[in-house]
């Protein structure tokens, strides 16, 4: 699994082997059955991840209602990192949507890391800024784009989306109503 994330964090930054080793010494893997949670709302997110495997969701319950926000697909970052930077409570859940296992750092290691190799501190900005433009846009497409630009977006850069992921979530993801998207569908097929 570690090989995963290796490869992962090599678009990002070069480290040696021992830089590497260093920093896999502090990395967990841990394995969650679908429906089980990497976060609750109200819950301290205390980890970043790297999904080895699986598929993830995020979501804001509302009124008894998941309002899907996200999700996290293989080879994704996941985490609340707000919660994680600011040591606030998370607002929405995470939920493993099939069997899927995330390798893991705790966040006094990943501090302690920025000390013993500043590689770490570069490699993280680099990843939170992409995170940061990848969210960006998608606030953006809510104000510039419509449902069916949205969801042509969905699929060009997930083609596998609807095999994997319930298509009630796919349309609360979009902003839409489960009919407008099997609407949407049929026009795009």
């Amino acid at each position: 699994m570690k090989k995963n994330i290796k490869n992962a964090l090599s678009e990002y930054i070069n480290l040696t082997e021992t830089e590497w080793l260093v920093l896999s010494n502090s990395l967990v893997t841990k394995h969650y059955k679908k429906g089980e949670y990497f976060l609750r709302e109200n819950e301290f997110c205390n980890y970043v991840g790297f999904v080895d495997k699986g598929l993830f969701n995020f979501f804001y319950l509302i009124d008894g209602v998941e309002h899907i926000r996200g999700f996290f697909f293989l080879n994704n970052f996941i985490s609340n990192y707000p919660c994680f930077l600011l040591g606030n409570k998370s607002k929405f859940y995470v939920k493993a949507l099939e069997n899927s296992s995330i390798t893991l750092i705790h966040k006094k290691d990943l501090f302690l890391l920025y000390k013993q190799l500043p590689k770490i501190q570069e490699l993280s900005r680099s990843i939170v800024e992409n995170l940061y433009i990848e969210i960006s846009e998608k606030y953006e497409s809510f104000f510039l784009k419509t449902a069916e630009e949205r969801y042509v977006e969905l699929i060009n850069s997930e083609p596998n989306i609807f095999k994997i992921v319930p298509q009630y979530m796919i349309a609360s993801y979009l902003g839409i109503t489960p009919e407008g998207l099997s609407r949407i569908k049929k026009r795009n097929s």
